[in-house]
């Protein structure tokens, strides 16, 4: 059985979007089923996030398909602002050479189905359409929310309106429609009531390499001035004052060309951030000041400068270190030489929140005690099942301080749920995705063109 994998981010680029495709097909043909990937040419999404540890041509295990990407041209970000697009621009740089790639390698193999993992999502439609030409059944997966992904308010109710109705379609196209999270299947169930149940599975993201020896319990060290804890972040906090500031400001308080902005709800990123962590740190530091010299906090990725202002204004400059971009291996080494990982979560205001952050595997992996600045929704739960979560209410200042002050006082015992953790590797992932593509594969009358 062949099946066709469409992703616009795979190593060697190395981004948030580029591991959950090449893990899936790392581990599929172990399920019987070839994997064929199509994606651009590393080098269309500039050189700054190449990292060549990841592979992705050389893997025997699978067969790698690259395409151009054409340039962002003249008109690129004009649709790409903010005001005059719908979906993503994506689309408009690869389908052209997308399209013909598909069909020649239909041809040449003969594919049982396509599965397109998203975003971008403006390649949902489009993708579903080749797939019906050819008399193929289309796998949606999605990675993130859609519709309801809302880092900022929409430019108005019409913009909301179009792109429920772009997400509408693109899941009535689908044979079947994969998520990561149970959060987000049941908002998308909520949206689109129509479509059936069974449409939907879950399928999260996971870990790869080797499945982690998993003790029955772990026992926090005590730190000390010489050795202090380490508690580590690694990757992006996706989220800016500007944005949050447009979702909570009343519309006599934005420009006029901003008065007409709308959210379905309200999102806070500043959640997702490590603002409620910082607090936490800073008021213990007051409680305590003797503590401060027994905690370190490693940062990396990205340092965008309300970061930096962030840090300065809880006065923790002294505590915090920046290492900047790492690669994918120099990040998962500074996992391991952590006592503790950093996880956060935004809130959704009345809601649950969707998201579950794709560091949140690796964490598992590396089986490290996960302090959780979490608000109530898919990433609270998971990290409750996996027993490594010490949760902080970030909006309990008390609480969070608490925990803090427990761990630095050393001796915290976890008890990890180790078949849990052992169902998240890529492989228990894969045979999921495998039983997909079996369950829906000769629905459709094949075309060759």
């Amino acid at each position: 059985m062949n099946v066709l994998l469409i992703a616009y981010e795979f190593p060697p680029l190395n981004s948030g979007g580029s591991h959950r495709p090449y893990r899936i097909a790392s581990h599929l043909l172990r399920s019987g089923i070839r994997p064929i990937v199509v994606t651009p040419e590393a080098s269309g999404h500039g050189e700054g996030n190449i990292d060549p540890s990841l592979g992705g041509d050389s893997d025997e295990r699978m067969t790698v398909v690259r395409t151009p990407l054409d340039p962002k041209g003249p008109t690129y970000d004009l649709h790409a602002t903010y005001y005059l697009h719908i979906v993503d621009p994506a689309a408009r740089r690869w389908m052209h050479h997308l399209r013909p790639t598909i069909e020649r390698i239909h041809r040449e193999h003969r594919l049982d189905a396509i599965l397109l993992t998203a975003p971008p999502f403006s390649l949902a439609r489009p993708c579903a359409r080749i797939a019906k030409d050819l008399g193929l059944p289309f796998i949606l997966d999605l990675r993130d929310g859609w519709s309801h992904w809302i880092v900022t308010p929409y430019a108005s109710y019409l913009h909301y309106r179009l792109t429920l109705r772009e997400e509408r379609l693109a899941l009535e196209s689908a044979d079947a429609i994969v998520a990561t999270s149970d959060q987000t299947i049941t908002d998308l169930k909520s949206l689109h009531p129509h479509i059936a149940a069974d449409r939907f599975h879950l399928i999260t993201n996971s870990y790869a390499g080797d499945v982690p020896e998993i003790p029955e319990r772990i026992t926090m060290r005590t730190p000390t001035v010489a050795e202090p804890l380490r508690i580590g972040y690694v990757g992006s906090f996706y989220y800016t004052p500007y944005q949050r500031a447009l979702m909570f400001s009343p519309w006599y308080r934005k420009k006029p060309h901003q008065f007409l902005q709308y959210a379905p709800r309200k999102e806070d990123w500043r959640y997702r951030s490590p603002h409620f962590f910082f607090k936490a740190l800073a008021a213990l530091r007051t409680k305590r000041p003797e503590l401060a010299g027994l905690v370190r906090i490693e940062l990396a990725g990205h340092v965008p400068a309300w970061l930096r202002d962030m840090v300065q204004e809880h006065g923790l400059m002294d505590l915090v270190v920046f290492h900047g971009r790492l690669g994918h291996r120099e990040a998962l080494a500074l996992q391991a030489r952590c006592d503790a990982l950093l996880i956060t979560s935004s809130k959704v205001i009345g809601g649950q929140d969707y998201s579950i952050a794709g560091k949140t595997f690796e964490y598992f992996q590396a089986l490290r005690p996960i302090l959780a600045f979490v608000s109530e929704g898919a990433q609270k739960r998971i990290l409750q099942r996996s027993g490594l979560g010490l949760l902080c209410p970030p909006d309990d200042l008390s609480a969070s301080v608490l925990v803090i002050e427990r761990m630095l006082h050393g001796g915290i015992e976890l008890r990890p749920d180790a078949d849990f953790i052992r169902s998240m590797h890529s492989s228990v992932m894969a045979e999921r995705f495998a039983t997909v593509i079996r369950a829906v594969s000769g629905r459709r009358t094949k075309v060759i063109v």
